[in-house]
């Protein structure tokens, strides 16, 4: 009795052991972009970042598929986002009161589906201060010790509790509906 203990106690161990070397740890690298898209009363407007953000996941990798994410965060300093209109980027900070909120954080929270290109999933977006679940199709690729992902998820102002910015005294309005939309690629760090 006391050998099977022994052999069930170290099944359990090296099955902990792969299971813990299975996941791997990666960090956002310089190639990324994010980019808010919307309207307006006068023309639609983007205002894009390509540096500055910052964000970690772990997951498990088979080959050039993800069989599982543990976790992934990242934060993006809202000052990096760039219309090439300062006037029009001012407004949009101004709006979102990067004073007292410098960040637009995102955070996963579930795991829908993995198929061998895309991901569907959960979490949780905070813009401007505010929370909300958001759900979102994300495409992927895997080569060598990198994972790329592209995707974009419709949000509104109003969600958030941001009042959509306005111009000239109110006569040049930004529509309430956005969308978000990124190309990472995260590095193993392992």
């Amino acid at each position: 009795m006391n050998s099977l203990k022994h052999a069930l106690l170290s099944l359990l161990l090296v099955w902990i052991v792969f299971h813990v070397n299975a996941q791997k740890s990666f960090t956002l690298s310089d190639k990324q972009e994010f980019k808010v898209s919307g309207t307006s009363t006068l023309h639609d407007w983007d205002m894009v970042s390509e540096k500055g953000a910052t964000g970690t996941m772990s997951a498990k990798l088979n080959g050039a598929v993800i069989e599982e994410i543990k976790s992934l965060k990242i934060t993006l300093p809202v000052s990096e986002l760039k219309s090439g209109k300062s006037a029009m980027d001012k407004k949009a900070y101004e709006a979102m009161d990067t004073k007292k909120n410098p960040n637009i954080y995102f955070e996963l929270e579930k795991v829908n589906e993995i198929t061998s290109d895309k991901i569907n999933a959960t979490g949780k977006l905070t813009i401007s201060g505010n929370s909300k679940s958001v759900s979102m199709d994300v495409g992927y690729k895997v080569s060598g010790g990198t994972v790329t992902f592209e995707g974009e998820v419709p949000i509104t102002f109003t969600i958030f509790n941001v009042d959509p910015p306005t111009a000239m005294f109110n006569t040049i309005k930004t529509g309430n509906e956005l969308k978000i939309a990124f190309n990472t690629q995260f590095k193993s760090a392992n």
